[in-house]
């Protein structure tokens, strides 16, 4: 794994922490981005995601969306990602995320269709749609977040209401 955690808030060894913060990742599929910009204020938007080896999660967006516009004028957003619990209150599995946000170019944009087309094997097979993305030609673009820090509830495996922090180290 090329990053590492920085346990910054609970007494979780960090190679566990990365353990479950991946399981939460494996899990789900949709994570919810917040922006915000200057004249628009905040917004919150549902993306499906695929992320790297190095906790860095990709999305699929166009460019005209409130979302990317924020992102375009300032790189920084949140994110949560979470599993339903399989009863009111109990059982919470879900991380929030805190980084750099924005559209891929080069080969940050090749490393973003590589995690995308992982998870989504369906994705842009077709090689026109591919060249698109890569040269950001089309209305939609592929973006990445850069976790910087992360906050960490998995009840199963850390405990009721363990909320453990980390930043991560690259």
């Amino acid at each position: 794994m090329p990053y590492r955690l920085d346990v910054t808030q609970g007494d979780w060894p960090a190679p566990e922490l990365a353990k479950g913060v991946e399981g939460i990742l494996s899990e789900s599929m949709v994570l919810t981005l917040a922006t915000a910009g200057h004249e628009r204020g905040p917004h919150a938007n549902l993306a499906f995601f695929a992320y790297d080896e190095d906790l860095v999660l990709y999305f699929v967006s166009e460019r005209s969306t409130r979302h990317s516009l924020h992102l375009a004028e300032e790189a920084r957003a949140a994110a949560t990602v979470f599993l339903p619990p399989p009863v009111f209150g109990e059982q919470l599995r879900g991380i929030q995320l805190t980084g750099s946000a924005g559209e891929a170019w080069g080969r940050q944009a090749e490393a973003a269709l590589a995690a995308y087309q992982g998870r989504y094997p369906a994705f842009a097979q077709d090689p026109e749609v591919r060249e698109q993305f890569l040269a950001g030609a089309g209305a939609a673009a592929l973006y990445r977040f850069q976790v910087e820090e992360l906050t960490a509830v998995d009840e199963p495996q850390f405990g009721r209401r363990h909320y453990l922090q980390a930043r991560v180290v690259r």
